[in-house]
């Protein structure tokens, strides 16, 4: 499956990066980035967006979001004349307003970063349209994209990663398998994770990065080149980034969590489309800049962990 020169059309891939609108010089990193990632992977048949949000508010809008709504259309719509396509089928940007959300007592993206992705599927299937408040972009190429391969707005795809991933994928015998009385994948794979290692600290990096971005001690999370689960069972731990099968991650999921339960969707996700551990492809991403950030990354986790802990016990109850 070498899809170096070529990916065939049949599985068209959308390479795109949940991730929040907070200022102007948030758009142009975000924008930035993409347009490496597109320079390390230019494949025929491989797109790349913005999935984005606005940060929390009291309010629905606030005065600076339409700018930055704004900047953002107007630096993808660059990027499409830059490199020649006047279809705006290269860069895309996906853009949802805020929702207001009584448990949380604030207006929100709809389920953050799980709703970025539910809402996101649906619209490649022909729905959820008016729950995004801005696209740019082609959309008559939305039903023909096969995979989705998500990262974190702080992760690289180096040179030659998306066809690779995909190649993987696209593989007969990691095709998933619904099994209908489960109503989970049980054979093959709906999600294959890569590799994700911290990436060396640049010239710019903080004092709290150069001294724990190349630390030795074990972390799964960033060092796994293998994994208990999948050595034993077939099976590895998603963790947020890495690609997808739009159709089987849409009938599996679509409806199934509850709303305002779940924060560490990731590993839930995994469960149900049955992750697989990719360990020849390694992504890259920088280490938190500060205590207070790496901690807060460490809530997070655990949070969710909790989370699901809890849901598991309430349904066996």
């Amino acid at each position: 499956m070498d899809f170096a020169k070529k990916i065939p059309a049949e599985f068209r891939t959308l390479v795109v990066i949940p991730a929040m609108l907070t200022n102007a010089e948030t758009v142009e990193d975000l924008v930035e980035a993409l347009e490496v990632r597109y320079l390390a992977n230019r494949n025929d048949n491989l797109h790349f967006g913005l999935l984005t949000d606005f940060t929390d508010a009291a309010q629905e809008t606030l005065p600076g979001d339409q700018s930055l709504a704004d900047l953002a259309a107007r630096r993808i719509e660059e990027l499409n004349k830059k490199y020649g396509r006047e279809k705006k089928d290269l860069f895309f940007l996906f853009h949802r307003p805020r929702h207001w959300n009584p448990q949380e007592n604030t207006w929100m993206g709809y389920e953050r970063k799980r709703g970025k992705i539910s809402e996101l599927n649906s619209l490649l299937r022909g729905g959820s349209k008016e729950r995004f408040s801005l696209l740019i972009g082609d959309q008559s190429i939305f039903p023909f994209i096969k995979y989705v391969i998500t990262l974190d707005a702080d992760t690289q795809l180096p040179l030659g990663s998306a066809w690779k991933l995909i190649g993987t994928m696209a593989h007969p015998l990691n095709h998933p398998w619904y099994d209908e009385k489960k109503k989970r994948v049980t054979k093959g794979y709906g999600i294959l994770q890569p590799r994700v290692t911290c990436s060396l600290p640049d010239e710019g990096s903080s004092l709290y990065t150069r001294m724990h971005g190349n630390e030795p001690s074990i972390d799964p999370y960033t060092r796994a080149s293998s994994d208990v689960y999948q050595d034993l069972f077939g099976e590895g731990s998603f963790i947020g980034k890495g690609i997808y099968e739009v159709d089987i991650f849409k009938k599996v999921l679509e409806d199934r969590f509850p709303e305002n339960a779940i924060l560490s969707h990731d590993l839930l996700e995994g469960c149900y489309l049955r992750s697989g551990l990719l360990n020849d492809v390694q992504l890259f991403e920088k280490y938190p800049t500060s205590y207070r950030t790496d901690m807060k990354r460490f809530s997070r986790w655990i949070r969710g962990d909790w989370q699901i802990f809890f849901q598991f016990f309430t349904f066996c109850s």
